[in-house]
Order: structure tokens, then sequence, then C-alpha cells
């Protein structure tokens, strides 16, 4: 997984909480979306520290992000940008659970709230689109994985034995209150259900854990709890978890089968369209450049659209586009050889034109000291053979014989 653990900072001062309606999704999914182009935006507001939760401190930054939102619109085109909404920051105390139940401003940061509603509003005002993946890490009970438990931290709640259930009040809670505290909540293009017990901001274990199957029996009972609930909240479309395929080119994976590789999809397809039959608006996954055929000559793309169906399509969201800088692509069965930053892009866009998907989102918007897989260096300057690749996804077609 590539997604880092984020640091926590001090919670801001918890201000007045306001009540808040609640509304309810109708159960029929969403008909689909206008053609996606996204970005991970991960604004480098401090140099000398790259996980700053900018988002939790959002009056002291806005002017400098709205200035990057519109900064990005205009050099590359793109109409989306994705974040990661974390449930500690949510919390008046970062460590502390809330209870099943237990009324909202109890627990909550309601500033925070506040935040992501105004971030929802100034992606709006730049002509973005927001992806919210809302981060619990109580995915799995305490005692499944004790060893490798973030909620040990002190600064991640620590979930009990049913941490589903206090997961599941937290989404429905957050989806409704930020939906009702933005001003355009049309502007938030997605809500989507993740986290992960170890790392926090990543896509949940999906896939098969022959070293630890209560990890994979705890996820599916997670889903099918939650999933229900998260889905009918608020009046946004929904998707599951991010899912991953498992690329590794190590001594375990190199073992397993195409199919192993691909058991987060088959898992969850199976949990909440074949068991539950409540479909997703969206599903999102990551995605590899040249995995379609991959070097061990299967194509990876297909079968996941064979295994979600042909007919969604055109709901998928090929996600974490990867591009120069990924260590994860060389550390996997793919090949990126003599393949420079923008043939990895246009890879990705071709791909997701040839299967007709809803559109994409890649990773990610800056560099950091530590990650260079960003379209903007550390100091600000555009990466222009990435960004053209980018921006001409959003330039108009040209008539029949005009190109």
């Amino acid at each position: 997984m590539r997604r880092s653990t984020v640091n926590l900072w001090a919670v801001l001062t918890v201000l007045f909480f306001g009540t808040m309606g609640v509304s309810e999704a109708d159960n029929a999914p969403a008909a689909p979306p206008p053609h996606f182009r996204g970005v991970y935006f991960n604004p480098l507001v401090k140099p000398d520290t790259p996980d700053f939760p900018w988002l939790l401190f959002y009056p002291q930054f806005r002017d400098q992000i709205r200035t990057s939102l519109h900064e990005l619109v205009t050099a590359t085109n793109v109409n989306l940008v994705d974040i990661f909404v974390c449930i500690a920051y949510s919390l008046k105390t970062p460590a502390q659970v809330p209870r099943t139940n237990q009324p909202m401003d109890e627990w909550v940061n309601p500033a925070y709230l506040e935040n992501v509603a105004a971030f929802v509003d100034d992606c709006h005002d730049a002509g973005l689109s927001a992806e919210l993946d809302l981060v619990s890490n109580m995915w799995v009970p305490y005692s499944v994985d004790p060893k490798n438990q973030i909620g040990d931290s002190g600064y991640w709640p620590k979930p009990d034995e049913t941490p589903w259930d206090e997961s599941a009040m937290w989404y429905r809670h957050m989806i409704i209150a930020v939906e009702a505290r933005t001003k355009h909540p049309e502007s938030i293009a997605l809500w989507c259900m993740m986290g992960n017990y170890t790392l926090g901001s990543a896509e949940p274990c999906l896939w098969n854990r022959e070293d630890n199957p209560a990890i994979l029996s705890s996820t599916e009972k997670f889903v099918k709890e939650v999933w229900p609930v998260f889905r009918a909240a608020g009046k946004r479309p929904k998707a599951p978890p991010i899912m991953l395929p498992i690329l590794a080119d190590n001594a375990y994976w190199s073992k397993k089968t195409p199919m192993d590789r691909l058991s987060a999809f088959t898992n969850l397809k199976k949990w909440i369209v074949d068991d539950l039959a409540l479909p997703p608006d969206y599903w999102v996954m990551t995605s590899y450049p040249f995995c379609d055929p991959a070097p061990d000559g299967v194509n990876y793309l297909r079968k996941i659209v064979e295994i979600l169906g042909p007919e969604n399509a055109a709901r998928i969201i090929s996600t974490d586009l990867k591009g120069p800088g990924h260590d994860d692509v060389r550390g996997s069965i793919i090949s990126v050889g003599g393949h420079t930053g923008p043939d990895l892009l246009q890879w990705h866009f071709g791909k997701c034109k040839e299967y007709g998907f809803a559109g994409w989102w890649t990773w990610a918007y800056q560099d950091t000291p530590d990650a260079h897989s960003g379209i903007r260096d550390i100091h600000g300057a555009w990466k222009q053979e990435l960004v053209e690749s980018i921006k001409q996804q959003g330039a108009p077609k040209a008539p029949d014989g005009k190109e």
C-alpha cells in the first residue's frame, strides 16, 4: 500500500456545534457521471512538514489553498480533486472512540466539519468537484491483529470488538453534517468508504489473507454492516472502498494466481452486490500502468472489468495513476523500463477510454521531500511534460477532418 500514515496534530479548539437536518439517499444508483479528470490533492503548505494536516487548519491556509485550486484548473484542465477526511481530526479527542448512539456534539470537532465544507465550496468556486475519502481506522476488532493496530498510537481511536458499529455511526454523521454545511453539496462528486487499521489513510485489506484469515472475515463483517448505512446517508453518490490489485513481485505473491491478485475485487463485488444487493454509484480502483497485459501475460484491467461487469465500466474510476516517482511500480511485476512519465500517464488515459471508465485521478498534486510523484515540484513549479499530458485530456475534440 502506498499511502503513508497521517501524522496527527493537536485538534483545534471546539466551536459551537449547531444542529443539522437528516436526509437519506434513494437505493437506486445514480446515473453515470460526466468524465472525471482529477488528481489527489496534497498541497505542500509547510515544506518542512510534508504530512502537515492542512485541512485541520484550513482557515489559516485557505487563501493559499484557494490559489492552488485555481492554478490547478488553469494549468491542467482537471475537474476533480481527491482528499482524505480522517476520523481522528474529526474528534474532540483523536484517540477517543465515539460511543454508539452518543450525541454527535459530545464527540465531534465541529471546526473540522466546517473546514471540509469550506473546502468543497472553494473547489466549486475553482470549477472542481471533490471526491471525499472518509477514513476510519476501525475496520477490524483490536484482538484480530493487536500488534499492527494504529489505534495503539494514541492519536487514532482504538477499536473494540465490534468496530463496525462506531464506524457506521461516524460515516453517517460525517456525510450528513458536511452536506448540510456546504453551500454547494453538488460539488461533492462522491463519498468513498475508506480506511486501514494499520496505516490509517489507505485501502482496507479486502484481499485474501492466508496469514490471518480473521482479517478478511472481519473486513467482510465490517462491509456488510457499514455499507448499507454509508450508502443511504445523505444525497451525494457513494463508492465502497478503493480496491487494490496486488501486483507485488515477492516470494509470496509471485506464487499466487492472477485471480488471487484480484481477490479484493471478487470479494467486494460478492459482498455488496451478490450478497447485499446494494450496488454502488461508482467503483474506485487503484491502477497500475502496463498491466493490460502485464509481463506475466495477463490482462488485469480486462479481468477487473469482467469481475465488476462490462455493464458497470462507466461507473469505474481509475485512481492513483502511476507516473514517475512511484516506487511501488518498481517493486511490482509491472515493467516501466524505457517509458517516460507522459508514457505512463498516456497508457492510463488510453485504457480508461478503451474500457469506457467514468474517469481517473492521478497521484499526486505535489512532490514532497521524500516522494516525487507529483505534477508540481516542492518549489511549486509545474512538471510541464506531465501537465501537458493531463491537459490534453480535457481539450475539446476537434470536428472530423479538422485535427
